[in-house]
């Protein structure tokens, strides 16, 4: 593998315009955490996929209508009768993600996606990693095609020493190799560089490189 230069790096860790935005929705699911409310629920769903163009409501079958009944029937109810609250309230305890940690992590996303899909009929496993990402950020890695593409130009594989973790039924492949890469890059860049790292710092530079 190689690792990005300081200049990247120094870069990613700036800052972006989008950051006020941003801190709107970190916010927002750090004051209110929990799916037991109807309108918080409806507001950082409709909020996160919107902004980040992952919106819920796009659906397998196209000539479903789309309207605000849908995320008054079927979106909240989900939510709100999930077992999201028990899995998040558990992984919050986590301060620092070790590789003991990485599958329990992926189980939950594989949750929020399966469950997802039940009202879609599509994997939602972009929409479900950012989702997860604003309530847990040092957590979950936001997946998208363009970081997907970005991290092959650092990490190819997945190390073996994580590729024991892909053969779980109970994760979703292609997120859980996206997140192990990430995983990788994320502790090599800090322990060359001797700097801790966010996860939003590596979101910044994997985005910065895709819009090269």
């Amino acid at each position: 593998m190689k690792l990005p230069d300081k200049e990247q790096i120094k870069k990613a860790q700036k800052g972006t315009p989008w950051d006020f935005g941003n801190k709107i929705l970190y916010d927002l699911c750090k004051n209110h955490f929990l799916h037991d409310n109807d309108e918080i629920i409806l507001t950082k769903v409709l909020f996160i996929g919107r902004i980040y163009a992952a919106a819920i409501e796009r659906r397998k079958n196209k000539k479903q209508e789309i309207s605000d009944n849908f995320y008054i029937d079927k979106v909240i109810p989900l939510f709100k009768d999930s077992e999201l609250d028990r899995r998040l309230s558990k992984l919050k305890n986590i301060s620092s993600v070790t590789i003991n940690d990485i599958e329990e992590i992926l189980q939950t996303h594989k949750y929020l996606t399966g469950i997802i899909h039940k009202i879609t009929d599509l994997d939602k496993r972009s929409f479900s990693s950012k989702y997860l990402h604003f309530h847990l950020p040092e957590l979950f890695f936001m997946y998208d095609g363009r970081t997907v593409n970005s991290i092959r130009q650092f990490v190819r594989s997945v190390p073996s020493d994580l590729k024991n973790i892909l053969q779980s039924e109970s994760i979703d492949y292609e997120y859980a190799k996206y997140f192990c890469k990430c995983y990788y890059l994320k502790s090599n860049i800090e322990n060359e560089y001797h700097q801790a790292l966010k996860n939003r710092d590596l979101d910044n530079l994997l985005i910065e490189i895709a819009n090269q």
